[in-house]
């Protein structure tokens, strides 16, 4: 294998390692031991928003783990859906995890009752997911192995896709897409795009991230277009604020396979650090346009998107943090 593909494939199978679940192991033990029965405990911190999370058993952080609300401190089990990666706005949502066969896996779109409307067979491990703003669109990334620049079937490389949430049907591929940096065409061989956010004033655009070699660009790009636009180097994960000015990310320290958050500002592309100081692999979520929530792999986190204060820790035994408008499950009941 050359080096630059080494260092591809290390990289790929680290991001997939966390982001996507150590699924194989996990997909080989079958149904009966894909899920866990762990229920997330809030802290008194909870006081900022309502909170969708995907329950989390530290001892085997990769199972599907049961959805739940927390709603003023008080957690709430949603229906039957058990999950790897869930997130929800505007009365749909993504669950993606091991299918019930424990060796195959899926997304399930679900309504705000938490009922299955339709199910997506993925061909890989499951890793991000959104919803826009309007509920109008999904994304999820997956990885998948066996493509042939990686030179081994064990390797990893991405697949990212933009569902219709209304009918279940996916309508984009970003490895479709052509993509421009400084004007001019850009390709190669390696490109991989991960982490979708829409733009929560209009749900048509969005960023994401370019992987490439050592590189890991912020693109933008629209749903009914076919061009990506390479904005910056150095953004992973990107997850745009309530009112869309800012967007919160993991940035890679060095080269080593360590993240530490950071917020850009939009409009300049300017960034600063935020106050959580440990690894952090995750796709934030924003509580609302001051403060972060985001996950370690077994805990719910919240900080300052300014850089001020510090961490909390807001919901133990969690992850996959997705802010609700307004209570959903009590809702549904």
């Amino acid at each position: 294998m050359g080096s630059r593909n080494a260092k591809i494939l290390i990289a790929l199978v680290v991001l997939c390692a966390v982001g996507g679940g150590i699924y194989v192991a996990v997909a080989a033990t079958g149904p009966s031991g894909t899920q866990t029965d762990q229920q997330p405990v809030a802290t008194d911190v909870l006081d900022q928003a309502d909170l969708l999370v995907r329950a989390v058993d530290p001892k085997q952080p990769t199972l599907n783990g049961g959805v739940f609300e927390v709603d003023d401190g008080k957690v709430h089990r949603g229906g039957d859906l058990s999950c790897e990666r869930v997130y929800y706005a505007a009365g749909g949502g993504i669950c993606m995890g091991v299918a019930p066969s424990g060796v195959d896996y899926t997304a399930i779109v679900f309504n705000e009752s938490m009922e299955a409307k339709h199910t997506i067979p993925l061909q890989g491990l499951p890793s991000r997911a959104r919803v826009s703003e309007d509920g109008k669109y999904g994304a999820m990334t997956v990885f998948v192995t066996g493509d042939s620049y990686l030179e081994s079937s064990t390797a990893f490389s991405t697949r990212t896709y933009v569902v219709d949430m209304a009918t279940g049907r996916v309508i984009k591929q970003l490895e479709q897409s052509s993509v421009t940096k400084e004007g001019k065409p850009f390709d190669a061989v390696d490109f991989n795009f991960w982490g979708i956010t829409f733009d929560p004033t209009d749900s048509n655009r969005f960023y994401a991230t370019l992987g490439t070699g050592e590189h890991h660009y912020l693109v933008e790009g629209t749903i009914s277009g076919q061009e990506l636009k390479v904005l910056r180097d150095g953004v992973e994960c990107p997850s745009l604020s309530p009112d869309g000015k800012q967007i919160a990310y993991k940035s890679r320290v060095g080269h080593s396979d360590r993240w530490h958050l950071r917020v850009l500002d939009v409009a300049t592309l300017k960034d600063h650090a935020v106050a959580e100081t440990r690894s952090v692999d995750d796709q934030a979520e924003w509580l609302n346009d001051t403060t972060l929530a985001y996950s370690d792999g077994t805990n719910v986190y919240t900080v300052p998107a300014d850089g001020s204060g510090e961490e909390q820790l807001l919901v133990r035994d969690a992850s996959s943090p997705v802010r609700l408008e307004e209570p959903l499950i009590g809702k549904a009941r």
